[in-house]
């Protein structure tokens, strides 16, 4: 796990990281406090990216191939972020996703393993008591393909089709998968009968979920943040990347940031991002859902004890009252709390942040990461934000600069590299 963030205004954008990554094996979890995840993207132009989630794609690391398309990147530049993250996509698909097609069924097969297991317990837990086992299995078939269909069901006019997915049929999903697909469900469902009705919903059921941006399972977010050719004030993209299936790359848009003379200031949190919205909202994302569900419950309390008083004593108001639309009054509290937050907490915060100086803005976004690290640090769960924090601020005239940044080695012991750094 990770805290990013980025930082921005008319003076430049800061981008901040932490240096904490979770490592899984078996049942066990390490944390290691060495991860980069902020990195120039060009040598030559004042463009940075940052990653988070994931440190590694279909196995290769993020930071392999970000150093390599900067590499080919060379000085070459866009005239917007959008275009440079537009070009890193492509460059990823022309490098064959640094992956190969035997790979890429490999984890399409360790993802369903892990998902049809999931079913299979889940549908056994929901199984009669008492029962023969012949009356089990009939249950069994009908409950798995109940289940399937609701959840084919739910894709039924979905929007979020993934760009490189939009012409994606069924067939060929069946074509690319299918003879993979009846090996893992041989495996998983042994010794249970899985009929052609349901084979048939499972392909159906993951082809849906491929093909869309409900990613479930290993993905890394990356933000492109700085300056285009022709962009006067900084912007911020960022996407998220899934895996590849049958040479398409999952990825869909994830949010925008453009600083204009509408947007002054802003404050872009990725990853774990509930200390620092405590600090844009002022109230804890936890409590602040509390309060909702506290209010709506106390409503109906109230409501029953009124009800209750006024039986027999005045039935038609005690039924006026029963049938009250709670939801109106609940909607506008929420309503409400909002405007609050947003009036007496957001607003000026943003303000604030919109005249900031470039220094202010690292200072800022350090301490924002350093924050979510102490609220770990003192707390019961995992501490998952950790490590030296890499602080960066781009702006128009002074391009990329570090301000804070780890180095597994010594600057003086190794002249060559900075040397060489503009010709690699």
């Amino acid at each position: 796990m990770t805290a990013v963030i980025g930082i921005l205004n008319k003076h430049g954008v800061t981008m901040a990281a932490d240096s904490a990554v979770t490592v899984t094996g078996g049942n066990q979890k390490k944390i290691y406090n060495t991860a980069n995840k902020l990195f120039t993207l060009s040598k030559h132009h004042p463009v940075g990216i940052m990653i988070y989630d994931s440190s590694t794609f279909m196995s290769t690391p993020w930071e392999i191939i970000i150093k390599l398309y900067r590499k080919e990147l060379k000085d070459k530049s866009f005239d917007t972020i959008e275009e440079y993250k537009e070009d890193f996509i492509k460059f990823l698909k022309g490098k064959d996703f640094y992956t190969t097609p035997e790979y890429q069924l490999l984890n399409l097969k360790q993802f369903l393993y892990w998902q049809l297991d999931i079913l299979k317990n889940r549908m056994i837990e929901n199984l009669s008591d008492g029962k023969s086992e012949d009356e089990l299995s009939v249950e069994f078939q009908e409950i798995i393909l109940e289940d399937l269909q609701n959840n084919i069901n739910s894709y039924d006019g979905a929007t979020n089709i993934l760009t490189d997915f939009a012409d994606y049929t069924l067939e060929n999903f069946k074509e690319y998968a299918e003879v993979e697909i009846k090996e893992v469900i041989d495996t998983i469902f042994d010794g249970i009968v899985i009929n052609d009705n349901i084979f048939n919903a499972i392909i159906k059921l993951y082809y849906h979920h491929l093909r869309t941006s409900n990613f479930i399972g290993v993905t890394t977010g990356i933000v492109f943040g700085g300056y285009g050719e022709k962009e006067i004030y900084p912007s911020m993209v960022s996407i998220q990347v899934s895996d590849v299936i049958n040479n398409r790359l999952r990825y869909s848009d994830f949010d925008k940031c453009e600083i204009s003379d509408n947007n002054n200031g802003a404050i872009m949190p990725y990853a774990q991002i509930d200390v620092i919205n405590m600090f844009i909202k002022g109230i804890d994302p936890e409590i602040d859902h509390t309060y909702i569900s506290v209010f709506q419950k106390l409503l109906k309390d109230y409501t029953d004890t009124i009800v209750g008083l006024l039986n027999g004593e005045n039935d038609d108001l005690a039924q006026k009252i029963n049938g009250l639309d709670l939801s109106i009054i609940s909607k506008e509290f929420e309503k409400q709390l909002n405007q609050l937050k947003r009036e007496k907490q957001i607003l000026p915060t943003l303000d604030t942040v919109a005249i900031l100086s470039k220094e202010d803005l690292a200072e800022m976004a350090e301490s924002l990461i350093y924050l979510t690290y102490l609220k770990r640090r003192i707390s019961s769960s995992e501490e998952s934000v950790g490590g030296p924090i890499d602080v960066a601020i781009i702006s128009k005239g002074d391009g990329f600069i570090w301000k804070k940044r780890k180095h597994y080695f010594e600057g003086d012991l190794n002249k060559h590299f900075m040397a060489n750094y503009f010709n690699n």
